[in-house]
């Protein structure tokens, strides 16, 4: 089963045309959601769950044949978990909180552990260089590397044995910590620590359709799309290679995969501003296109999950549920296949090895073969007796179960032994 990089980003408000959104990442790519939606309520987050969609897992994970919606075994679940205000969060209450909540998922006669899933992964934020402020500095981009490590410590010290994946905070980028000196967040020591720690990286990508025909140029083809739509894949040394490149500014370090080679990730957000646009559809489906073939190309790219299916006021451009056009274009869009593998969590930043199961013991060599007979379903003592070859009477009932002590209920697959027959040793 090769995995694909389409993917989507489930709804946060009016969950409207699931059927469709469970079909985008054709089941083996990936899928972004807010982690209140999977649960009744979240208390200290004060967000409430979705139950008209069986919490939303229950259907991405195990499927609901009245809708048609196939279960996923395979799909990469991304959990994003989600707080109005990151900033006023001890990173240690709120891991504590995650782990007894995402072990406890529920629905009717469901259970499961998502920290025991090894195709989910959980952010702890996003964008946490802008919830709440704007990032500029150092100093703050320090902050939000501490911050992540020090979830992740509690987490690994709350749930030792977790399969689950650790998912970097995704952060909006632009905001560079240095000066003249782009995705420059990605060389403070806390933030690199904090993604290194985690299995899997997360970046967002937007192109900027709401800016008019300007906007063209930062969609994939387009003369700025390594600073916006594919900005992640800027490769070292960009900035100095281009026509009137000004010196004396700091080297460009590249984008997120120049900076961390080979590391997997998702692209957890991506859009163009305009999915709501159905005058602009076709060139929102060639950008969403671009991207998705890039994602394709890498090798490490596990996801694009399009930023967002439906919504409310809250995202009105970006919502993919206003254009219908669009909608069924990223039903259909072919499969992109990847290479990628999804890795395996690192506790600590230590590879869990999984156990295997410990081995049978070896069967005993018999010195004797049995005489059996098995029960099958609507037996009695008195046609077993006949099967053995014997009268059905009461005196060779009393017989058999002489030879069967302990049985006193007859079930359907039991093997009793027969007092009748004998097998001459090996």
């Amino acid at each position: 089963m090769k995995r694909v990089v389409n993917g989507i980003h489930w709804s946060n408000q009016r969950h409207w045309w699931i059927e469709d959104a469970c079909r985008v990442d054709r089941g083996r790519g990936c899928v972004t959601v807010l982690h209140h939606l999977l649960f009744p309520r979240d208390e200290l987050a004060d967000q409430w769950g979705d139950v008209e969609n069986r919490y939303v897992f229950g259907k991405l994970r195990f499927g609901w044949k009245p809708q048609g919606i196939a279960a996923a075994p395979d799909r990469l679940i991304h959990i994003r978990l989600y707080h109005p205000d990151w900033r006023k969060l001890d990173p240690k209450v709120w891991a504590e909180h995650a782990a007894r909540l995402l072990s406890n998922w529920q629905f009717e006669d469901r259970r499961a552990n998502l920290w025991d899933d090894p195709l989910v992964a959980v952010s702890p934020a996003n964008e946490q260089d802008i919830e709440g402020w704007i990032a500029a500095s150092a100093l703050q981009y320090e902050d939000i590397g501490r911050w992540n490590l020090a979830f992740w410590d509690a987490l690994d010290k709350a749930v030792p044995g977790r399969r689950a994946l650790s998912c970097w905070s995704a952060l909006a980028g632009g905001h560079d910590a240095f000066p003249e000196n782009p995705d420059s967040e990605y060389a403070v020591p806390a933030i690199r620590d904090a993604i290194q720690r985690c299995d899997l990286g997360a970046v967002h990508l937007y192109g900027h359709m709401e800016w008019g025909a300007k906007g063209d140029a930062t969609l994939p083809g387009g003369a700025d799309a390594y600073w916006h739509m594919l900005r992640a894949w800027r490769p070292k040394g960009f900035r100095e290679s281009l026509p009137g490149a000004r010196p004396g500014r700091p080297p460009d370090r590249g984008g997120f995969c120049a900076q961390f080679p080979g590391k997997p990730f998702i692209v957890s957000e991506a859009g163009t501003f305009a999915h709501f646009d159905q005058a602009r559809t076709e060139q929102t489906v060639a950008a969403m296109r671009g991207l998705l073939q890039r994602a394709q190309s890498d090798g490490h790219c596990l996801g694009v999950t399009w930023f967002i299916w439906s919504t409310d006021a809250a995202h009105p451009t970006n919502n993919i549920g206003a254009n219908p056009a669009l909608r069924a274009a990223l039903v259909e869009m072919p499969p992109f296949e990847t290479t990628g593998i999804v890795p395996i969590a690192r506790v600590g930043g230590v590879p869990v090895t999984p156990v295997p199961a410990p081995a049978p013991p070896p069967a005993p060599t018999p010195t004797v073969v049995e005489p059996r007979i098995q029960v099958v379903k609507g037996d009695g003592w008195l046609s077993i007796v006949r099967r053995c070859g014997q009268t059905g009477n009461t005196a060779n009932v009393a017989t058999l179960k002489a030879a069967n002590p302990g049985v006193t209920k007859l079930t359907a697959g039991t093997w009793l032994r027969s007092p009748w027959h004998r097998v001459a040793p090996l």
